[in-house]
């Protein structure tokens, strides 16, 4: 019989292996508000400062969020509230197309 908290370390290490951010940050995203700051992401997810921005550069590049101009602040898109609604979306509209694609 597989152990629910084995199976849950295992597919987190899954996560961790092939998505472009940790389990802890992807979590931490889901919990936070449409507007916050690096450091936010940093106290919710326990990671340092300049990790966290780390992270918040390559969703911003990744098109998960936005600056806000002239604060140090980023703004979710409406359609990017949570990590697996971005990843649904980036499925839909990219990843489906390609496999598609004759």
């Amino acid at each position: 019989m597989i152990d629910v908290s084995q199976l849950s370390e295992e597919l987190t290490r899954i996560v961790n292996i092939s998505m472009p951010f940790p389990a802890e940050v992807i979590r931490a995203y889901s919990r936070l508000g449409m507007v916050f700051t690096s450091g936010d992401l940093a106290k919710e997810a326990g990671i340092s400062k300049s990790t966290a921005k780390y992270y918040v550069r390559k969703m911003v590049e990744m098109h998960m969020i936005s600056k806000l101009p002239y604060k140090k602040k980023y703004q979710k898109y409406a359609n990017a509230r949570n990590f697996s609604d971005w990843l649904s979306d980036l499925i839909k509209l990219a990843i489906k197309p390609l496999e598609e694609r004759k």
